[in-house]
């Protein structure tokens, strides 16, 4: 049957490879806690290279829905190919919430994220009264605001006192929840685009629900809309590879993902930095039509911004530089904390890496037969595009206090793809081991941001 396993073909999985990570993971989170215990400084965190942490209370309850979360993704998997589609994205949905609700309860996995710390976008949401004026005065009034409402654009707290200003709580937790799972129909389509077949399609979308970073930070994160409306971006460039062709829709669709993730994020630069280099893989092939779509699309994004400018008086480019001057008020780290910009730098690509789970990386850094992941050409414009756009922001400084696990979670979907044709016995143990870390992830801590 589809997903079951036979359990002969373990010996051809690049366990060498994953018990390797392993080993690296525990080595420089090892040498980091000493380092640190000695009385050093390396700018990350005590459990390198998880930014963010905070042991999980023990709950029954907590304990049952994670057995639940396990007992759901196996069988999901097992019987993917009898089920259709539309069932699948519910499944989907299921596996992030019980997933989270391993915490305990509703009120931790929904809305602890929104007030516990005190230090999030609905603290400052509560305290407007006017959101015009108080937009048109976000730059003026940055160092006032919470940590992450002054390293964001105003849209995301304006997001959440629109909402708070005509129901409550749990309806914002549910509003962001049911945004973010707009990801998962949207990440099947591209795998249609992308020519995925029907069983590696619902296996892929299975595996998005239950990777650690999609299962942990999907629930009522930013990041997760941000996933949402950069698959949309993302979206528009399968559909032109699928058809060989720019047109209207794929513009559309690339523009209003381009638009919407830079309201919520200046991550949203990514997909400038992506355009750049897509584009210039395909001059250096001699083909100009990508250049003029990037082109389009910025000049769409600038009229965008100028006319929120003209008539809210909220100034993008000039929030963006006080929120960088904010978060890295010394200037460029390379230049005054070399040492630091180094292991943060590491910290950033290792939480990636972690929240992929071991099991992927195995795949992803293998070369056994069955484990082949650059095979595709169009697949590879793409992922190599975003690595290259990535690898840019983070030469920069970007993301200087780690947390790239939810920060970065755009990107999973980039990596996924790569899976199109390995083989299905990889794909089923990468599954399962996947599943079974994010199962122990989500039963140790709290990854509140």
């Amino acid at each position: 049957m589809g997903g079951k396993l036979q359990w002969t073909n373990l010996k051809n999985f690049p366990w060498l490879i994953f018990f390797v990570a392993i080993v690296i993971w525990l080595a420089l989170a090892g040498a980091n806690y000493y380092y640190q215990s000695q009385g050093g400084y390396t700018g990350t965190g005590i459990l390198f290279p998880i930014s963010v942490i905070y042991p999980n209370q023990f709950l029954w309850s907590g304990f049952v829905f994670a057995f639940l979360f396990l007992i759901v993704g196996i069988f999901a998997f097992q019987y993917s190919e009898k089920l259709n589609v539309y069932l699948l994205f519910l499944i989907a949905i299921v596996l992030v919430i019980l997933g989270n609700l391993s915490q305990g309860n509703f009120d931790i996995a929904f809305l602890q994220p929104f007030y516990l710390k005190g230090r999030q976008y609905y603290t400052d949401a509560l305290n407007i009264t006017d959101g015009q004026i108080w937009l048109r005065d976000f730059a003026k009034n940055l160092e006032q605001f919470q940590m992450h409402t002054k390293t964001h654009p105003p849209f995301v707290t304006l997001l959440h006192y629109w909402i708070l200003n005509i129901s409550n709580i749990e309806t914002l937790a549910i509003v962001f929840f049911a945004i973010g799972s707009l990801s998962f129909p949207l990440f099947y389509k591209i795998l249609v685009y992308l020519g995925f077949e029907e069983t590696r399609r619902k296996w892929t979308l299975l595996l998005l629900a239950v990777i650690p970073s999609v299962n942990i930070y999907l629930l009522v994160s930013i990041d997760a809309l941000v996933l949402t409306s950069t698959l949309i971006f993302l979206l528009g460039f399968a559909r032109i590879f699928h058809q060989h062709k720019i047109d209207s829709v794929s513009f559309l669709l690339i523009s209003s993902g381009l638009i919407l993730t830079n309201l919520l994020t200046f991550s949203g630069l990514f997909l400038f930095a992506f355009l750049g280099c897509i584009s210039f893989y395909f001059v250096i092939k001699g083909k100009w039509n990508f250049v003029w779509l990037s082109l389009m699309t910025a000049a769409v994004f600038v009229l965008t911004f100028s006319i929120i400018y003209a008539t809210t008086g909220y100034d993008q480019l000039d929030t963006f530089l006080l929120a960088s001057e904010s978060e890295n008020p010394d200037g460029f780290r390379l230049f005054h904390q070399p040492f630091i910009y180094l292991m943060t730098r590491l910290e950033d690509i290792g939480e990636i890496f972690l929240f992929l789970s071991f099991g992927f990386l195995a795949i992803f850094f293998s070369k056994k037969s069955g484990t082949e992941v650059f095979d595709n050409r169009n697949i590879n414009i793409l992922f190599f595009s975003a690595i290259s756009a990535i690898s840019a922001m983070l030469l920069t400084g970007a993301y200087g206090t780690g947390e790239t696990a939810r920060a970065c979670l755009f990107l999973v979907p980039y990596f996924l793809i790569l899976l199109k044709n390995i083989g299905s016995e990889q794909f089923k143990i990468m599954f399962y081991l996947c599943l079974f870390q994010t199962f122990g992830m989500q039963m140790i801590g709290n990854f509140y941001w």
